[in-house]
């Protein structure tokens, strides 16, 4: 038995012969893929400098924590009395946890700054990618003129 196939018949040429594909500037997408493997470039380079100075910070607070505990420790095994021995525990716990949340502090305003610059650097190469697809996709390959905030009506004036 013969199975009908629909698509022997087609001819192609009458059917995609008016289809047409959007002309596209080469050179300004290459240029655009440039911009964007320049600014991965530069947000790895930040990405690692950001990991460096955390690296760095928690190596010098681990090394001042160290220290705190052993001055503690000396200080605890020189108490004459055991009052005296709770007093300093108590001293070096509450001083501990001061010292401990406010390194804290300083490696999470350190991790926001690299986090903020690597944002602005994407924030700002999206947009410019947006203003290169504007710029592709409008026929005379001019961005479009940016629109004019809607007046408002009456109705939304009087709120």
């Amino acid at each position: 038995m013969e199975k009908f196939n629909p698509f022997m018949n087609l001819d192609a040429t009458k059917a995609f012969g008016d289809f047409r594909l959007p002309e596209m500037n080469v050179e300004g997408f290459l240029s655009s893929q440039r911009k964007n493997l320049e600014t991965a470039t530069v947000l790895s380079q930040l990405a690692f400098e950001g990991l460096q100075s955390a690296t760095k910070c928690q190596a010098e607070l681990a090394k001042s924590c160290v220290e705190s505990y052993t001055k503690g420790a000396e200080a605890i095994a020189e108490a004459k009395s055991p009052e005296e021995t709770a007093t300093k525990q108590a001293d070096l716990v509450e001083s501990l946890f001061e010292e401990t949340v406010t390194d804290l502090n300083e490696l999470a305003s350190l991790t926001r700054k690299s986090a903020n610059a690597i944002f602005h650097v994407v924030e700002q190469r999206f947009t410019e990618g947006l203003d290169e697809f504007r710029t592709a996709v409008k026929p005379n390959g001019k961005a479009p003129a940016a629109k004019a905030p809607a007046a408002k009506t009456p109705a939304k004036a009087a709120k």
